[in-house]
Order: C-alpha cells, then sequence, then structure tokens
C-alpha cells in the first residue's frame, strides 16, 4: 500500500465541528504538515475548536469565503497548497427547507471555484478531497441486509443532499476532464464535542441539562448511524495517506439506531423520564427512514471504528456539561425545526437580497435597486476628467463583483425622504488610485511605511477575473447635495484625519 506525503494542506471549514478534529488531529500528529484553515466563520463554526492548535508552527488560518476566487487562488500560490480537504458547507437538513438557495451557494458554487482554483494552478494540486454525505444515496429499504456501496447510484431526497450530490458531480467532472487528482467520502451521522447543537444529540443534550423536552420529528422511528468524531477525524488520516485517487471512500458503521433510542439513552444519562422528556412533533417535509453503507472499502486501507455508542456517548455528554455555553445563545437552534435565520448571530434577511425597502414621504415603497459597472473608454479616458453619466451604458461586466457590487451611504437617507427617483451615479467626486491612499496613510498615520506595487504580470497570478477602472461623474448627486466632498476630502476628513498620530518629531 502506497502513501501519500503532502506538504501544504488547505482545509476548509475546518472552524466547524468534523473538519477543526481532523484539523487538530494532523496538526498534531504531523507537526512537518504545513496546515491552512479556510473558513468563513459562519454560525456553527467557531475559532474555539481550533484552540489546541492554535499556538502550532504549522497551523496558519484565514478568514474567508470558499466562494471568493481571488483568495482561494491566492491561498494556493502564496502558501503553495499540494492537498485540499474540503469540509466546508452548509449541513444541517432542516435549514435547507427553510433557505435552500444558501446550500445551493455554499455547497455547489463554493466547491466550483475550488475546483477551478486547482485546474488554474495546472498540477500543483496532487489530493483533492471532497467531503461528501451518505445522504446522497437517498432512503435505504428498511428491510436492505447490505448498505450502499460507493457505486450505488446517488438519490438524494432533500434541498442539502441535493446540493451535495450536485458538489460531487462537479468533482468528478473536473477529475476526468482535467485530471485533478480528486478523492470523495460519504460519511454517517458524526457526534461528539464542539458540535453545534442544531444537530440531534447535542440539542438533546442541552435540553436534557435545561430539563426541557427533547422534540422528535414524527415517531422517532427513523433509523441513523452514528460515528465518533475522533474515530472519524483518524478516517480522514487514513484516507488523506492511503486512499487512492479517483475512488469514494464511505466512513460508515453497522451500528444502527432509531431516534427514538436516542432520545432514551440521553434521558438515561440525565436520569431523566423518557415518557415525561420526549416530545413528538410534526415532521420534516421528507424525512429518510434509513442511512446505511457498506464501509468495507475503508476498512481495506486500515481504519476501523473504536468507540462505541455508550463511551462516545458518556464522552460527549461530559463534554457539554462541562462547557454548557461554548456556542453563546443557542436558543434558536434548540427549537424543533430550527431554520439558519432564526438563529443568534444571523443577519436576517440581508444578505444576497437586491431589492431594499425605503421610507418616502408617500409611506414605504419597495424599490429595485441594479447596480452596475463602468471601465475607461475612448470617450471616458483616465486623467480626462470626464466621467460617465447615468445615462451611460454600463460598458463592464469583467467580475462577479461588478455585477453586484452596490454602496450605501448616509446621504441615500435624506436622498429618500426627498423622494429622488431615477438613476444616480452614487459617489464623491473625483477619482483616487491605490497609491494616493497610500500616501494618505503614510502622510497621516504611519510616515515609514512602505509599500511595492504589484506588476500586471504578478497582478495576473493571483486576480483571475478582470477589473475596471472609471470616473463616475456626480455633477447631478453634487447639485442635490452641494456639500458633498470630493473623494479625497473625504478620505482625509473622515477616514485620515480621526486617526492621525503625532510622531516624535510632532509631525503628524
Amino acid at each position: 500500500m502506497t502513501t501519500y506525503k503532502p506538504k501544504s494542506i488547505l482545509i476548509t471549514g475546518a472552524a466547524g465541528f468534523i473538519a477543526s478534529h481532523v484539523a487538530n488531529r494532523l496538526i498534531r500528529n504531523y507537526p512537518y504538515y504545513k496546515i491552512v484553515v479556510l473558513d468563513k466563520l459562519d454560525y456553527c463554526s467557531s475559532l474555539k475548536n481550533l484552540l489546541p492548535s492554535r499556538s502550532s508552527p504549522n497551523f496558519k488560518f484565514v478568514k474567508g469565503d470558499i466562494a471568493s476566487a481571488d483568495l482561494v487562488n491566492f491561498l494556493l500560490i502564496t502558501e503553495e497548497i499540494d492537498t485540499i480537504m474540503h469540509f466546508a458547507a452548509q449541513t444541517h437538513v432542516d435549514n435547507s427547507f427553510g433557505n435552500s438557495f444558501e446550500f445551493t451557494k455554499n455547497n455547489i458554487y463554493g466547491t466550483h471555484v475550488l475546483l477551478e482554483a486547482c485546474k488554474v494552478a495546472s498540477g500543483q494540486i496532487r489530493r483533492f478531497i471532497h467531503v461528501s454525505t451518505d445522504e446522497v444515496y437517498g432512503e435505504t429499504d428498511e428491510d436492505a441486509l447490505v448498505g450502499n456501496h460507493e457505486a450505488s447510484q446517488l438519490l438524494p431526497t432533500n434541498p442539502y443532499s441535493a446540493t451535495k450530490a450536485g458538489a460531487e458531480m462537479l468533482v468528478m467532472a473536473y477529475g476526468r476532464s482535467y485530471g485533478l487528482p480528486v478523492i470523495t467520502t460519504r460519511g454517517n451521522n458524526v457526534y461528539g464535542p464542539n458540535q453545534f447543537p442544531e444537530k440531534l444529540i447535542p440539542k438533546f443534550i442541552l435540553l436534557a441539562m435545561k430539563g426541557q423536552p427533547l422534540p422528535i420529528h414524527g415517531d422517532g422511528a427513523n433509523v441513523r448511524s452514528y460515528l465518533y468524531c475522533e474515530d472519524v477525524a483518524e478516517a480522514f488520516e487514513v484516507i488523506l495517506h492511503h486512499g487512492e485517487v479517483g475512488h469514494v471512500y464511505n466512513i460508515g458503521t453497522k451500528k444502527e439506531r432509531r431516534v427514538i433510542d436516542v432520545a432514551q439513552d440521553i434521558c438515561k444519562l440525565f436520569s431523566l423520564d423518557p415518557d415525561a422528556v420526549i416530545k413528538f412533533v410534526e415532521n420534516r417535509p421528507f424525512n429518510d427512514q434509513r442511512y446505511f453503507l457498506d464501509d468495507q472499502k475503508l476498512k481495506n486501507l486500515g481504519w476501523s471504528e473504536r468507540t462505541t455508542w455508550e463511551e462516545g456517548l458518556k464522552k460527549t455528554m461530559e463534554w457539554y456539561t462541562t462547557n454548557p455555553d461554548w456556542w453563546g445563545d443557542v436558543t434558536g437552534a434548540l427549537v424543533p425545526h430550527p431554520r439558519m435565520l432564526m438563529m443568534p448571530g444571523i443577519d436576517n434577511g440581508s444578505s444576497g437580497s437586491s431589492q431594499q425597502t425605503v421610507m418616502t414621504k408617500s409611506g414605504s415603497q419597495s424599490r429595485m435597486v441594479v447596480p452596475s459597472s463602468k471601465s475607461y473608454d475612448a470617450e471616458h479616458q483616465e486623467g480626462s476628467g470626464i466621467g460617465f453619466k447615468e445615462e451611460d451604458k454600463p460598458n463592464f461586466a469583467g467580475s462577479f463583483y461588478s455585477k453586484t457590487k452596490g454602496m450605501l451611504l448616509p446621504i441615500s437617507v435624506e436622498m429618500a425622504k426627498r423622494n429622488c427617483r431615477g438613476i444616480w451615479n452614487f459617489t464623491n467626486p473625483g477619482v483616487v488610485s491605490h497609491n494616493e491612499i497610500l500616501e494618505m496613510y503614510k502622510l497621516y498615520i504611519e510616515p515609514n511605511f512602505k509599500w511595492t506595487n504589484f506588476t500586471i504580470e504578478e497582478q495576473a497570478k493571483v486576480i483571475v477575473a478582470a477589473r475596471s477602472n472609471n470616473e463616475l461623474d456626480a455633477s447631478k448627486l453634487k447639485s442635490e447635495f452641494p456639500e458633498l466632498l470630493s473623494i479625497k476630502e473625504s478620505l482625509i476628513k473622515y477616514v485620515f484625519e480621526p486617526n492621525k498620530k503625532v510622531h516624535s518629531n510632532g509631525v503628524a
């Protein structure tokens, strides 16, 4: 059996549950591997999950989104990544019934960005391990004696599993079309310390600690298989070093439990009467009866489940009773049917919407805001001082950002009060370059500050999408608001002057 030896590993989503255990294990066991964690710190992730690794010299954390192509390309190059372990995903089925577009964005588009970055890296990536789920197989027959094997048909039944199956198709396609060295895993349910309590076991433990009812969807007869987190982390360690490129590996257990059995076992740990505590609630729109995996292929690599159900559940209970406030206020996660937008720390409804409601003299009015981008052309040359007017047509759509960007200034509130309508160039008059901003920083903040500009060739290596340069004609906005400062004056007055520092020579 050959052994793969990585040098620099990018682990996505490793401030979350499963990936944090994998990252901490690899950092601890392989101090000569460089581990770079990329995580946007969503509601179900926390830097506290990585505390065991924070002081390790081979660990680096980057806060960012896998959907940012520029960031991903930059990390692959600057960190010399040769291996990706892709865990980052939206994973809670209940959330997918109420906010399915987030699952498409994170699970499919995010995976696509990573794959494209690997393709652009042209041979640099030696392993791409994509983490999927047993739910892509769909429901297993109740009387089936043999579990789904890696070549079984994918028949997802909910928006979450459908997006994971879609991501798998992209991974497979990039493996075949571009020769990317991909490996896919499909795992059973995982439990243990650090898990966000939207999931069954930590939710029931926290509710039992509070003496509150344990809500069970439907009749509780649905069957699931559970693996302890450290056993799963070991499985990924084995797959990383011994998994074969182009293959799929199930991470599972033959030991199955009904949801009602899990609730009763937790009641037993807390000396609670199940009949008094368990509460049956409305079922999900669709709730697969059973997931059952054939895990022999992974066992052939030398992995096996080590932690018994009783031992793992006891360890998990002890961790949550010792760390009851690990996740802060999780009231929104403990309801029978949690939705991501209900949870603390989630900006309810503010992201991804291009429609906003503003107050005018005539009352509440809904307006569609359609931002557009422009770039210097023959009629609007750089340095000419001739800016684009509102009626000029957009001529640039070279990046995703250019299609979606918008600005919100305090002045917009006054525009709403005045019932300003139509198209407005929403900007301070004039232009400013990056170098001019850096010169201001040097003048007002740090006189010893130095910088070096990218060459166009160097920039092209890390920034894939095209970039626009332009000047907008702000005369219409200026005529409505004569007090509007130029961009340079505004930066000095509101950014640099309030933050300027007086240095030893008395010069700011």
